[in-house]
């Protein structure tokens, strides 16, 4: 168990800019992994996953047993909040750092038992995460376009070095059509160059986004934006 001591893009914005009260209640990660827990503990698991995720970005480039705690803190806050999904998410960041604690070890059982993986791999429409570090997370939406295709929504993040005290360094924001037959498909419509190029590899409910770099292929964002990476597929649908 846990929990020992230890859209501009506004839904992924919202954590930076918390009361004041919160701010000085969760100072220090030991503050941070009191407050989530009591949180935890009392059924308020959205303000227990605003607390560890303010206690992931006090450890992050640390000591490795606390990065493996706030981690599993945020897996299994999220599963009792009922959200698997945004789970497995940040079980693929802890196993992305090679934890392999007995926690992190149950939390994936967890988490496997709770994600219904066929449902997210049906189609690509849905909601995709790509982590940024500091328990931020860039944004990718897929819709269906009413024409038997596929439309794409990015909200790129880049996080600085004081994301908490003033938010991401840099966004953007990047929106086409998606051509291809749902696993392989391209992006266009973008408002990209001739020379500039985004490619999207689907497999189960992890997407790969691969783009050119090049003069002017990044001019949908601040400096240093780029949708290059690794997604994961956190909920079917999109929300509004």
């Amino acid at each position: 168990m846990l929990i020992r001591s230890k859209s501009l893009f506004l839904p992924l914005l919202l954590g930076f800019v918390g009361a004041v009260q919160a701010a000085e209640e969760c100072a220090t990660v030991v503050q941070c992994n009191q407050v989530g827990t009591e949180a935890y503990q009392d059924g308020r698991f959205e303000e227990a996953i605003e607390a560890f995720e303010r206690q992931l970005r006090r450890v992050e480039d640390g000591d490795t047993a606390q990065l493996e705690l706030a981690l599993n803190n945020l897996i299994l806050a999220n599963l009792r909040a009922g959200d698997a999904g945004m789970a497995r998410a940040w079980l693929g960041v802890a196993l992305d750092n090679h934890l392999s604690g007995s926690s992190t070890r149950l939390h994936l059982r967890k988490v496997s038992e709770a994600l219904d993986y066929p449902a997210l791999s049906a189609n690509p429409v849905g909601r995709y995460l790509r982590y940024s570090g500091q328990a931020v997370w860039s944004e990718l939406l897929i819709s269906e376009d009413g024409n038997g295709g596929y439309l794409a929504s990015f909200a790129p993040v880049r996080v600085g070095a004081r994301v908490e005290q003033y938010g991401p360094a840099a966004i953007g924001e990047l929106d086409g059509k998606l051509v291809g037959d749902g696993v392989q498909m391209r992006l266009e419509d973008a408002g990209l160059g001739r020379d500039c190029a985004v490619q999207v590899l689907r497999e189960g409910i992890e997407l790969r986004v691969q783009e050119v770099y090049g003069d002017g292929c990044q001019d949908y964002g601040g400096m240093g934006i780029s949708v290059d990476g690794r997604y994961i597929k956190v909920d079917a649908q999109v929300r509004p």
